[in-house]
């Protein structure tokens, strides 16, 4: 069975393997970091709110930390600092992007 894999720009995400990719290498993402990603790159350019990123973390409410916002900015943080490190800056450069009181989303920056 093949693995599914989404792609945004030169970044890809393989749901089997959980490792991101892009033109200067791949990490393997951690489950948090993960999960984060593949609800960002199922729907390119749609934003996603903290609270539907959280259950997509954590199905549990049980399991939530007492401040999943704090955790999910944190891991923003890395995953944009890992989207530039494998190489999607530049022309067509992906980016983790934050409409304030709404929520986050993917998309390529389209460079003139």
């Amino acid at each position: 069975m093949q693995d599914e894999i989404y792609r945004v720009g030169k970044l890809s995400l393989d749901i089997g393997r959980h490792v991101l990719s892009g033109p200067r290498g791949e990490v393997l993402l951690a489950p948090v970091p993960f999960r984060i990603m593949e609800k960002l790159m199922r729907r390119e350019g749609v934003i996603q709110s903290q609270d539907a990123i959280t259950q997509a973390i954590w199905s549990d409410p049980d399991d939530e930390p007492d401040d999943p916002g704090r955790v999910i900015r944190e891991k923003i943080s890395k995953l944009r600092g890992l989207i530039c490190l494998i190489g999607t800056d530049g022309r067509g450069r992906v980016e983790i992007r934050n409409e304030r009181e709404c929520g986050y989303y993917v998309s390529v920056r389209k460079q003139g």
